[in-house]
């Protein structure tokens, strides 16, 4: 796939200079005319090479080797120095592939660098496999937590619509028992007001009235009083109702209804379920507003 990318985006349509068609023998052609010259390119190359990878320039000292390996592919000590130079920076796979480029130039493996490599190969592919199971433990053990947390999510949010649902059985409950107060109340009320007695004139019996007229001097005719008008009998109170809606206190209802903000512990008074000071106020709650 990446392969595929890099040929899409890398493509190789430029333009040719000008000069002779390729051969493929160009860097030995170079390696001639220097050697035609005076110039031993082979045995420079190699011994600055050599002179780096020494002191510990081991960047400088692979150029030059690449360089001594692509005017002569055959030349094995420059191919063996490739690789030890390869190993002392821990390119083990690389060194390796040198090393057999090496050896198939007819040159003499060195003792124990193949077995080194290799080893080194072995050792880095374990470390390799070490850090993806690290990996893939740490993948599994957070996948673990993340159930393990799902779980107690699960668990917590099942307890909160249980409680919710409690919540709502007491709020229904509630109400009954204020509706069922409020009809009780006022059924005690009218009760009170039909059954108590009106009181009564006492009227004077005969012999009392003779005495009196034959002893009180004669008193003009007075017309006779029109009876009195009986007590009005004061109507029992109503008993409302008013469902909660958004943006309703106590006080906003208790002015409504009363005219006056500060009359909201009439209602506090009807309704016990709203609890102390009224905090258990919510929406759609039927509230009693006494008259």
């Amino acid at each position: 796939m990446s392969e595929a990318l890099a040929a899409d985006l890398a493509h190789f349509d430029d333009s040719p200079r000008p000069g002779p068609e390729p051969d493929g023998q160009a860097p030995a052609r170079i390696g001639r005319a220097l050697g035609d010259a005076g110039i031993h390119v082979p045995s420079t190359l190699y011994n600055e090479a050599l002179v780096l990878a020494r002191e510990g320039h081991l960047g400088q000292a692979q150029s030059r080797l690449q360089m001594l390996a692509c005017l002569d592919p055959d030349d094995g000590e420059a191919l063996l120095l490739l690789a030890k130079v390869h190993a002392n920076q821990g390119r083990w796979t690389e060194a390796l592939a040198r090393l057999d480029a090496a050896l198939a130039t007819g040159l003499v493996e060195p003792a124990g660098l193949r077995e080194g490599l290799e080893a080194q190969i072995r050792a880095e592919r374990l470390r390799e496999e070490e850090h993806r199971a690290r990996v893939a433990a740490r993948e599994l053990s957070e996948l673990r937590a993340l159930r393990h947390e799902t779980r107690s999510l699960r668990g917590e949010t099942i307890r909160l619509e249980s409680e919710l649902g409690e919540g709502k059985e007491r709020e229904r409950a509630w109400k009954l028992v204020a509706v069922a107060a409020g009809v009780f109340g006022t059924a005690v009320i009218v009760f009170l007001m039909l059954t108590t007695p009106r009181a009564e004139v006492p009227v004077p019996a005969p012999d009392d009235v003779v005495s009196a007229a034959a002893v009180a001097p004669a008193a003009p005719a007075v017309l006779p009083a029109e009876p009195a008008p009986e007590p009005a009998v004061a109507p029992a109170p109503a008993v409302r109702t008013h469902v909660v809606r958004k943006g309703d206190t106590l006080g906003k209802l208790a002015e409504r209804y009363y005219g006056k903000s500060s009359e909201w512990p009439r209602i506090l008074a009807a309704n016990p379920a709203l609890g102390p000071e009224g905090k258990k106020l919510s929406l759609g709650m039927e509230l009693t507003i006494p008259k």
